[in-house]
């Protein structure tokens, strides 16, 4: 079983290039990234808008999130996981995360999940990610199983 670093890891070929909105017209991406032949773009529409496209196609729209941040890359088998971070601005739970994969026919997204820490860890163990993390109140730890483009809760 690989442990992945979640701040640190990004596998396989991905290019990224981050930026900030400077153009008074259009909204400029934050983040362009290149996932196998694919290009990832995340651009803030506006305020607590935040918008995700594969290949200049939206896939969500995160309208309630403070800041959604993109965590890392990661290559299984023949297609690629995409884990983003959503902090909230709320007291009770700070931050959630979510999957987009890309690859398959069409990207798809997860609901969003965690514990509401951001302490998040990532492994891969053949063709399934998991992203474990502490419960609040030090209640141990909870973890999340991406498998066959479903995500749910392992522990």
């Amino acid at each position: 079983m690989r442990v992945l670093n979640v701040c640190a890891m990004v596998a396989g070929s991905l290019s990224i290039l981050f930026g900030a909105a400077t153009s008074a017209g259009a909204a400029e991406p934050r983040l362009m990234a290149a996932l196998g032949n694919t290009v990832l773009t995340m651009t803030d529409i506006g305020p607590k808008h935040t918008q995700v496209s594969v290949n200049d196609k939206p896939v969500f729209e995160d309208k309630e999130s403070d800041m959604l941040s993109f965590v890392g890359a990661y290559s299984l088998k023949d297609r690629w996981i995409a884990l983003f971070q959503a902090d909230t601005g709320t007291k009770d739970c700070p931050t959630r995360f979510r999957i987009l994969e890309v690859g398959g026919p069409q990207p798809s997204v997860s609901y969003p999940f965690g514990s509401c820490s951001d302490a998040a860890q990532v492994t891969i163990d053949n063709d399934i990610l998991t992203v474990s993390m502490p419960q609040p109140g030090g209640g141990g730890e909870a973890a999340w199983t991406y498998r066959n483009g479903k995500i749910g809760r392992t522990k």
